[in-house]
């Protein structure tokens, strides 16, 4: 990660940086030559501001240095407005200029919202955070392991802090469904630097459950979980679970990961009873139902929740 990128998006995202020149008229604007988006994207009315963006969304400009110019007028009106429609479409013409070549781009608009992001930021803005990041070809694979590096192995962070970049990472990965997600979620589960595994396990669930949500022309697989599996043997029940449930819905090229720990979890009748709920609801695999109604009968006589998952399973 860019700490200068970074750093400029910080100031971005606290001032103005320039005096905004008058706005564009609209019909000023129906020619939308390079000048004239560069007086509404600096001018100080949202709707112009908008319209610069979605035109530039639309067609990135060819040239070089025009393509420079632009990001840099777009970057300073992300920087500036506080217009929840204006900032959707920035962020969007921003992934665009970025896959157009602007190398900075990717970065700026991640960290732009990294660090201004908090609960209250508008989903739509939020969304085209994550259709931006999409755009570029590797980008939210660099960048969300950048910010989870931060928050794991920088300990001069604050703790609030760190613990907001974890959630931020998450969020946008729980966001994306392209192959980009399926690269992160590799990248941090099979890296070296073995980051997921400093992660909490609520948080480690909810990222392996992202895998469900790729779509791609060509299914992908769930190796990752299942070589992470192997190297951490033992992690808490609910990371577990939700690893069992991806590799069963995913698919994974080694299906003896899946029934070896379908087989460990269901030797315990409290994990018993929550796999045949998830079973029951569609978030596991049906090949693995059978295993599940002979690990309730077991129990069935003698345990009235053991029984009554078995029926619901049964009917």
């Amino acid at each position: 990660m860019s700490k200068h990128v970074r750093a400029l998006a910080i100031a971005f995202c606290v001032s103005a940086p320039f005096l905004l020149p008058a706005s564009a008229t609209a019909q000023q604007a129906k020619a939308l030559d390079r000048e004239s988006l560069l007086r509404m994207l600096t001018g100080d009315d949202p709707r112009l501001v908008r319209e610069a963006a979605e035109a530039v969304e639309k067609s990135p400009p060819k040239d070089r240095e025009e393509l420079v110019a632009i990001a840099d007028a777009v970057k300073s009106a992300l920087g500036s407005t506080r217009d929840a429609k204006a900032e959707v479409a920035l962020r969007l013409a921003l992934g665009k200029l970025a896959a157009a070549g602007v190398e900075d781009a990717a970065e700026w608009g991640f960290e732009s919202m990294s660090v201004t992001h908090r609960a209250k930021t508008p989903p739509e803005v939020f969304e085209a955070h994550v259709r931006a990041l999409e755009m570029v070809p590797g980008a939210a694979k660099e960048l969300m392991i950048g910010n989870l590096d931060v928050a794991l192995n920088f300990p001069d962070a604050e703790l609030k802090e760190r613990q907001r970049l974890k959630e931020f990472v998450t969020l946008t990965a729980e966001a994306m469904r392209t192959r980009e997600l399926a690269m992160f979620l590799d990248e941090l589960l099979t890296s070296d630097d073995d980051l997921f595994v400093k992660i909490e396990a609520p948080l480690e669930a909810r990222l392996l459950a992202c895998y469900q949500h790729v779509k791609a022309d060509e299914p992908i697989k769930a190796d990752a979980v299942a070589q992470w599996l192997e190297k951490h043997p033992g992690s808490p029940p609910e990371v577990e679970i939700a690893a069992l449930e991806t590799m069963s819905l995913v698919g994974t090229t080694k299906p003896d990961a899946v029934t070896s720990l379908a087989d460990r979890l269901l030797a315990m009748s409290e994990v018993t009873l929550i796999l045949a709920r998830r079973a029951a609801a569609g978030h596991l695999g049906k090949e693995l139902v059978p295993k599940i109604k002979t690990a309730l009968k077991k129990n069935a006589s003698s345990n009235a929740e053991a029984a009554a998952a078995l029926r619901e399973l049964e009917n």
